[in-house]
């Protein structure tokens, strides 16, 4: 069969790509305050997208080391099998591996998020009125939940920040996600490897903005007696320019995660689990909904 020049584009973006599904901005974006409700108990979830462990370790990083005194944090946490972002943030998202939640590749078409809902719908199950919101740089991560008062994508890193400081001034919303790009998109193009320099780079320019988003965090509890919780974790570390098709890889499928709360004390886990974060946020919340159809246990 001749293959032409477009075909073979199409084939070689699909390769790449991973069949990511359309983006549909009418069913994904939305734009209404995400207004608090809850007085005191608050999550911020911090995805910084494909940083391996040991880069992680070698990168100068203050301000995610400055919540290690008061989080229960690992850095060899199995983030499951299928290691590429889609299924990466679903377990995590979800609360299940993905032979429940369906997904093994960058598309949702076999999903089974009805029987395994996402975070922000096991919440409003418990709390039909809490502002949820959502700001990503990469368009799949908005599919991965439904439920938000607020859902948007940005073009760059910095034009998130600044959002989510200003819907942390005006809405405070009781659970917002971030997603931050930068560094897988370095590891694409440089190397996941801690000896790459503009991939470490990227990193220690993610955790600037981790200290951008902390003033404002420690700004509220101290003035209005907030308690936040803060997550931080990855989807995959990576070899090489790539991470897809790597289970096998140490570096790859084991990576990090950070749960900082004001009144945590350091706990440096040997091993973890990606899945224990759901759970452990729902806690957090105090979301009276049964579990047991999750593959994670709470962290405290």
């Amino acid at each position: 069969m001749k293959i032409t020049k477009g075909l073979f584009f199409v084939c070689f973006v699909t390769l790449i790509t991973g069949c990511i599904d359309k983006f549909k901005p009418k069913k994904e974006i939305k734009t209404e305050c995400p207004q608090g409700v809850e007085p005191q108990k608050k999550i911020l979830f911090i995805g910084w997208d494909g940083v391996r462990s040991d880069a992680l370790i070698a990168a100068n990083t203050p301000n995610l080391d400055s919540l290690l005194a008061q989080a229960i944090y690992s850095f060899n946490v199995d983030r499951g099998p299928h290691t590429v972002s889609t299924p990466g943030w679903s377990s995590i998202l979800h609360g299940v591996w993905p032979a429940k939640h369906g997904l093994t590749e960058n598309s949702f078409k076999k999903n089974n998020f009805d029987k395994y809902p996402d975070i922000f719908t096991l919440m409003r199950q418990s709390k039909s009125n809490l502002g949820l919101a959502t700001l990503s740089n990469w368009d799949a991560f908005l599919q991965i939940t439904k439920e938000e008062t607020y859902a948007q994508r940005f073009d760059t890193d910095p034009e998130m920040v600044e959002e989510a400081l200003n819907l942390l001034t005006n809405c405070t919303p009781d659970v917002m996600l971030m997603h931050f790009d930068y560094p897988d998109a370095s590891g694409h193009e440089f190397n996941f490897s801690p000896n790459a320099i503009e991939y470490i780079s990227s990193i220690e320019i993610t955790d600037y903005y981790l200290g951008l988003l902390m003033n404002k965090i420690i700004q509220r509890e101290q003035d209005f007696n907030e308690q936040w919780m803060v997550v931080l974790t990855t989807d995959h570390g990576g070899e090489g320019t790539g991470h897809g098709g790597q289970d096998d890889l140490l570096q790859t499928r084991y990576v990090w995660q950070v749960v900082r709360a004001p009144l945590f004390s350091s706990s440096h886990q040997t091993h973890g689990k990606v899945v224990d974060l759901l759970p452990t946020m729902l806690k957090w919340m105090n979301c009276s909904i049964s579990t047991s159809e999750l593959d994670g246990v709470t962290l405290y």
